[in-house]
């Protein structure tokens, strides 16, 4: 999912579709209080719907989620 940074660079560069596999959730999941990646719990979602742009979201895709946070495991286990 999109950060909060991300979201909002998507609404200003008018982009009119966002879809991603894996939540901002799954991604706290795996970084935890990681000092390198601290997470801002703001559902892309949440952020666009408050601006006056029409931008489509899909996402998580739950078939896809799992899939997509293995690569990142061990990585923020370092």
């Amino acid at each position: 999912e999109p950060c909060a940074m991300c979201a909002g660079t998507i609404y200003w560069a008018n982009i009119g579709h966002v879809v991603y596999g894996a939540s901002e959730e799954a991604l706290l999941a795996l970084t935890g209080n990681h000092a390198e990646n601290p997470t801002l719990s703001l559902p892309c979602r949440e952020l666009i719907a408050r601006g006056q742009k029409s931008i489509e979201v899909i996402g998580p895709i739950p078939a896809l989620e799992a899939e997509m946070v293995t690569p990142h495991r061990e990585f923020w286990k370092t």
